[in-house]
């Protein structure tokens, strides 16, 4: 959660409020440490693969239009570039051959399984600033910032995601705060107008393997689903402001994402005390 330049509102991304709800203490060092956030290997395949996908829909007006092996070169492209950023090396990307196999299949995956599902004509990589509504103690706003993959021209969001394991329509449909700030987003941005109240968000999900699977997970918002979510933004930013930045937060080591594996904080964390 960071102050405007002109210090008069804050702003906050969907992946601040992830980090908070997963660890407070996480997303106060995303704030004051960002230099020590650094990208994978999962995270350079899936940002590359969301390069082709833009190319495709920035060159393209219908999915029957995209040849599958521009595609898979373009992908190809894309990755390789991510990939020679510093970043830290997993399994993922211990065999190549295994690797750009997987790259293709996910390219293959978002153009059978999931691009003939999508309104073309709208804009990828959209990037929004709304105010909530909501003020924190000291009185400034709060102000949501965030990109959507993409954004129909009818008010369809999408959100391209390329996974290790297929994605559980419950769990998102219970636990996605992603898909209630875009759609809270897009709604007072006047880009959306539910359907009796409520909002579809589609996940198009690429499953990392080398036989090309791809999934839509769609997941439901309406008011009761904004409500809580604007309940829990006003009490992360409620405490991050009265607490401060240069005080630790509390701090959670529970789920298996507190671990040198998944967080980047570790070291000066919980591995300051103890080993992995």
């Amino acid at each position: 959660m960071k102050l405007s330049e002109n210090q008069d509102h804050y702003r906050v991304r969907q992946s601040w409020i992830n980090d908070f709800m997963l660890c407070p203490e996480r997303s106060r060092l995303a704030l004051t440490l960002p230099h020590f956030r650094s990208g994978s290997d999962a995270t350079a395949i899936g940002t590359g693969v969301h390069s082709a996908i833009e190319w495709a829909m920035s060159e393209h007006s219908h999915p029957a239009d995209v040849d599958l092996d521009d595609l898979k070169d373009q992908a190809t492209k894309f990755v390789g570039d991510e990939l020679e950023k510093p970043i830290k090396t997993s399994k993922i990307s211990e065999d190549e051959h295994k690797m750009w196999a997987t790259v293709d299949a996910m390219a293959e995956a978002w153009l059978i399984d999931i691009a003939p599902l999508v309104e073309w004509g709208g804009q990828s990589e959209f990037q929004f600033e709304v105010n909530t509504g909501l003020v924190t103690i000291d009185n400034k706003p709060i102000v949501f910032t965030g990109t959507m993959d993409y954004i129909s021209p009818s008010g369809e969001i999408w959100d391209w995601k390329t996974a290790g394991r297929a994605y559980t329509q419950a769990d998102k449909q219970m636990r996605s705060i992603q898909s209630s700030v875009y759609c809270l987003a897009a709604e007072l941005l006047g880009l959306a107008t539910p359907e009796d109240g409520v909002h579809t968000f589609r996940y198009g999900v690429m499953l990392r393997q080398q036989k090309p699977r791809g999934q839509v997970v769609e997941v439901t918002r309406d008011r009761s689903h904004f409500d809580w979510l604007l309940a829990q933004v006003k009490a992360a930013a409620t405490m991050s402001v009265a607490v401060g930045q240069n005080m630790q937060w509390p701090m959670n080591d529970q789920g298996h994402l507190c671990s040198p594996h998944w967080c980047d904080f570790w070291s000066v964390c919980k591995g300051g005390y103890v080993a992995g």
